[in-house]
């Protein structure tokens, strides 16, 4: 017995000690158990089987939630939630635009700030809340659409000829995946910074439900995903602590496998 638990309170403290331990290779066997339960060996590479998920908004969308471990700008994840078909299939896009235009039918919109690949869908957007037939206070407006540039610190920002399309205007924010609202907090303060207002925020997916009082309106959520996670800079990762490798970078357009 070593010299630490031949006392009583020594023998507490060791005790203590292997539980902690146990509880850590509890969750990693948990953990491993989720990933290798959605994964399995193909032609002697790791394949990932992607879980389609159909839309609590609208059951004519639906998307595909990839299980490994995935890292974006802001956070590591568990689930890659595509978006590709909504974004790039005219029906599906037309579908989406549809669903957040009705949402948004009962507010004023001057401009669309398209993030992370939604251009397409905001441009059917932009025509459902002009039409006649939806009942929008937006009838027969002419609805900007802008993608801001990113300067070498990160930050948004936009050129002087679109200024004048952002400055005394509402703008809906529109991004395709709000994990942790950063993006959607950075195109605030963006907006705001020339001169404009955020008439509020849409979100193809969003983990989020709300930011600075505003809801984040989303076709998919969190509660879509049960076992979706995400850890800010990766802190708590169970993969991390497990020594899974990541899998795939994210980025606005879609993920890069390393």
């Amino acid at each position: 017995v070593s010299k630490p638990c031949r006392t009583a309170a020594g023998f507490f403290l060791c005790l203590a000690a292997c539980y902690r331990l146990f509880l850590a290779l509890r969750a990693n066997l948990r953990y491993n158990r989720l990933v290798n339960r959605y994964r399995t060996k193909k032609g002697g590479q790791i394949m990932q089987q992607p879980i389609r998920i159909v839309s609590h908004s609208n059951s004519r969308l639906y998307a595909d939630a990839i299980p490994g471990h995935f890292a974006t700008n802001h956070s590591h994840i568990n689930y890659y939630i595509d978006m590709s078909e909504i974004k790039h299939n005219m029906a599906m896009a037309i579908e989406a635009a549809r669903s957040i235009a009705f949402r948004y039918s009962g507010v004023s919109v001057d401009t669309l700030l398209c993030l992370e690949g939604t251009e397409y869908i905001g441009a059917y957007v932009a025509r459902a809340l002009a039409s006649s037939g939806i009942g929008s206070m937006n009838t027969n407006k002419n609805i900007y659409l802008v993608e801001p540039d990113v300067n070498v610190n990160g930050q948004f920002m936009f050129a002087d000829n679109l200024r004048p399309m952002v400055e005394h205007r509402n703008a809906l924010i529109m991004v395709n995946t709000a994990s942790t609202g950063q993006t959607l907090s950075q195109a605030r303060e963006c907006i705001e910074y020339y001169g404009g207002r955020v008439a509020g925020y849409a979100a193809l997916f969003s983990n989020i439900t709300e930011l600075d009082g505003k809801p984040v309106f989303s076709l998919f959520s969190g509660e879509d995903f049960p076992h979706y996670h995400n850890f800010v800079r990766g802190k708590n990762c169970p993969a991390c602590a497990a020594g899974v490798p990541l899998d795939a970078i994210v980025t606005p357009r879609g993920y890069t496998k390393l």
